[in-house]
């Protein structure tokens, strides 16, 4: 019993850390929805296989602003903007955004 109840507890940090990373940058646009949530296109779901609750590197830019945080992948390819980060860019329900999911840095060779 105590074996599948510490199982049990390591299975979501053990899906977090070997989850596949997205290997290139993917630039898109999107409507800021309500409780200002941003859509993950399907082509871009698919190209990178991601999951939900991966944690990914986000910038979002609005205007002549920008903002880089760190997001969680929802059940619904669904990423939640941070409040602050809506204030600063002072972004409202359903304006155009141009959001960046970053890839991993390449390792440069010597």
């Amino acid at each position: 019993m105590s074996l599948f109840v510490s199982l049990s507890l390591i299975s979501p940090i053990f899906l977090i850390l070997f989850v596949m990373p997205i290997k290139n940058d993917e630039i898109f646009l999107a409507r800021v929805e309500v409780g200002y949530r941003v859509q993950i296109p399907v082509m871009v779901r698919w190209r990178n296989r991601l999951k939900p609750g991966e944690i990914l590197t986000v910038t979002i830019n609005y205007g002549y602003k920008s903002y880089i945080f760190y997001a969680r992948c929802r059940k619904d390819h669904r990423i939640t903007i941070p409040r602050l980060v809506v204030e600063y860019l002072g972004l409202k329900p359903k304006d155009i955004v141009e959001v960046v999911i970053h890839g991993e840095p390449t390792e440069e060779k010597e």
